[in-house]
């Protein structure tokens, strides 16, 4: 099996190359079609005339300029099966049955100890009561839970055992997908948690109330407690986050049912209730909480403690390093807590932290394959380019000026009204529709964009013969060729379209402006939004987004806000990106490119290598960052780790680059798991 690996993983570099090739010939057909339609430009000028053989050269330039386009596009289709094909052979060597279902199971690398197996007796309540509330409300097929129920479980084997003796605190990650349904897989995670014992749970959300409600909402929903059973009381709801308890610091006080005996004995923790607390990552909340507990009278070493920090990929900046040391605070007064991070990317902050730091993964990552249906960056990415024209099928290069927005507004208006051609009487409908415009962070140039969009919406004049123009002609050369070359619904002319066009603009009329950075995302509406709210506009209803030229690079990451389930709708999704270039004389679609391929060549290694130790991932990230000149501070806060990894016992070839990857060490390492993995579809908006 490991010779099956190695033999994969030379196809996996052999198809780089041979897509590194595809892409110089297709820079190289590319110039060729420029010199050649200057030298055509020349001679219309001027008095010569152009014969047919200039013309045929000009035909044949473009059918080669197309056939590197769409070389390029196979190739890395076969990167992307290359590297699938490696996660599927160390599957089959980690298990012995190769079914879907036992993937979700596979474990790698030792258990801290074997007190969450099969065969120990831990009870099941809250968890069958989530598991009964997917089949039966959110309708899930009985496989699709099996697959979460394995799942979960692999993670929770992974958390220390919160009835043994000594208490031990463990840190570990998930490694998921943007939009790829992290509550639910968060959700059976702590069901389990208190189901094995777990009295004190505490869920960190990004620093934004309305994502803090949302997800409070969301537990709510879904943590229900039998009657009759162990309890679970909400110390924060959808209308407060947590605040000082000052006279009722009781609802911290630990019931026992056997009082001689310490509180994580399992006669105490199978009647106590539990506590559940969905906070915003901000410094005086979480040091609001430490103080509480610390004048909590049970003892606080014998609290079995989850934390999960649901927003594990935000940013480190000086505000994420004092959370950090707020963090450390809490993790310092439980000696039982478990940390477990679930991230959407592999440069997720908790791996470019400090090892020592409370939230690096020290001990664990589990990482989850991409969903079936799953609509990603690789997809984007390989998608054939457009029929008639240069360039990708998804993406859109625009200077920044008003031609560029009125043309992302038009298509918004186009996919909206495809959308609803492609609704059959009493078949599926799209509950919302909308647009995302990413602006500068600056609130005055923020409102100022937002001005300037509501004015070029009120102007856009659709229903006026030069705006049925407009979109006729965007129509015609964008969005019908790419639909039809990726098989989708669509109608054979714009004269088909307009009665389903003109009800979509009867729609729009209630929707006249921009929402703004609104709090609740809108249907069929436009949000204009910084990029420090970008989470709060995640959801499977985005179609259209413009990202305008002042936020540059560095919004590589914001992109994965349009990823997700479209299913009926993958090619209708657009992305306008600016045409300025970076430092070196990037551009941001190179940048993306080169984010996706250190993130595919990241989670390939980490699928690959099962024993993988977690502090072997920064040094690994800073190599393929660094020799895909990848920007930004994924590169710069990783560096320097590669010595550290040495000290800790790492092998000294991971500075060598990625192939040197190849004998892992021992150890609770990395572990390939299938959390949710193809049943996010039912719930995709997370």
């Amino acid at each position: 099996m490991k010779r099956k690996i190695r033999e994969a993983q030379v196809e996996a570099r052999a198809a780089q190359q041979q897509r590194d090739l595809a892409r110089e010939e297709l820079v190289q057909a590319q110039r060729s079609l420029l010199q050649t339609g200057m030298a055509l430009d020349v001679l219309r000028s001027g008095s010569s005339r152009i014969d047919d053989a200039q013309a045929q050269s000009w035909s044949q330039l473009i059918e080669q300029l197309q056939q590197a386009q769409a070389e390029l596009s196979e190739t890395k289709f076969l990167l992307v099966q290359a590297h699938s094909k490696i996660s599927e052979l160390t599957l089959e060597r980690v298990l012995p049955d190769n079914s879907l279902t036992d993937r979700a199971a596979s474990v790698a690398g030792p258990e801290p100890t074997r007190w969450h197996e099969p065969a120990t007796p831990v009870r099941t309540i809250h968890w069958d009561t989530y598991r009964q509330l997917l089949l039966d409300r959110r309708a899930w097929t009985p496989s699709q839970v099996a697959r979460l129920d394995k799942s979960s479980d692999a993670v929770v084997r992974k958390l220390a055992d919160p009835r043994a003796g000594l208490p031990t605190q463990r840190t570990g990650m998930v490694l998921g997908y943007p939009q790829a349904g992290k509550t639910s897989d968060m959700t059976a995670v702590v069901a389990k948690a208190v189901d094995a014992g777990y009295r004190l749970i505490v869920v960190l959300s990004a620093p934004l109330e309305s994502i803090r409600t949302q997800l409070q909402a969301r537990l709510d929903e879904s943590l229900l407690t039998p009657f009759g059973t162990g309890e679970i009381h909400r110390l924060t709801d959808t209308n407060f986050d947590y605040k000082a308890l000052a006279a009722r610091l009781e609802t911290l006080q630990f019931e026992k049912t056997v009082p001689d005996t310490p509180f994580n004995d399992g006669r105490n923790l199978d009647h106590a209730a539990t506590r559940l607390l969905v906070v915003k990552k901000n410094l005086t909340i979480i040091r609001r909480l430490v103080n509480d507990l610390q004048k909590a009278r049970t003892p606080l070493h014998e609290i079995p403690a989850l934390i999960i920090d649901a927003d594990a990929d935000s940013t480190s900046t000086s505000k994420q390093n004092a959370l950090g040391s707020a963090l450390e605070e809490l993790m310092g007064i439980l000696p039982r807590a478990q940390y477990v991070g679930f991230a959407t990317t592999p440069m997720a902050s908790a791996f470019l932290a400090a090892e020592a730091s409370a939230h690096f993964p020290r001990d664990f990552v589990v990482s989850l394959p991409r969903p079936e249906g799953y609509f990603g960056l690789p997809e984007i990415n390989a998608a054939a380019a457009r029929p008639s024209g240069l360039g990708p099928a998804h993406f859109r290069t625009v200077e920044g000026g008003e031609q560029g927005l009125r043309e992302a507004l038009d298509m918004f208006v186009l996919t909206a009204a495809v959308k609803a051609y492609r609704e059959l009487p009493g078949g599926r409908r799209w509950s919302q529709h909308w647009m995302l415009l990413l602006g500068p962070a600056r609130a005055s140039e923020l409102q100022a964009l937002r001005t300037r969009v509501a004015e070029l919406w009120a102007a856009s004049d659709f229903e006026s013969q030069a705006g049925r123009a407009r979109l006729q002609a965007l129509f015609e050369s964008d969005l019908l060729p790419v639909s039809r070359q990726k098989g989708a619904v669509v109608p054979l002319s714009f004269v088909e379209l307009v009665p389903t066009l003109d009800k979509t603009l009867d729609q729009f009329s209630s929707h006249q402006s921009p929402s703004g950075a609104g709090v609740d995302l809108v249907t069929l509406g436009i949000v204009v939004s910084g990029p420090q709210r970008i989470r709060e506009h995640s959801s499977t209803g985005l179609t259209v987004i413009y990202l305008s030229a002042s936020t540059g690079p560095s919004m590589l990451p914001a992109i994965t806000s349009g990823l997700g389930f479209h299913a009926g709708c993958e090619d209708l999704i657009r992305f306008y990106i600016p045409q300025t270039r970076g430092q070196g004389g990037s551009t941001f679609l190179s940048e993306l490119e080169a984010y996706l391929q250190v993130d595919e060549e990241i989670r390939a290694q980490v699928a690959a290598m099962p024993s993988l130790l977690p502090i072997e991932i920064p040094p690994l990230i800073a190599t393929l960052a660094k020799g895909r000149a990848l920007p930004g501070p994924s590169v710069s806060r990783v560096q320097g780790r590669r010595e550290h990894a040495e000290q800790a016992g790492a092998s000294s070839e991971l500075a060598d680059g990625p192939a040197s990857i190849g004998t892992g060490v021992g150890g609770d390492g990395v572990e390939v798991g299938e959390l949710g993995a193809d049943l996010d579809a039912h719930d995709h908006e997370d």
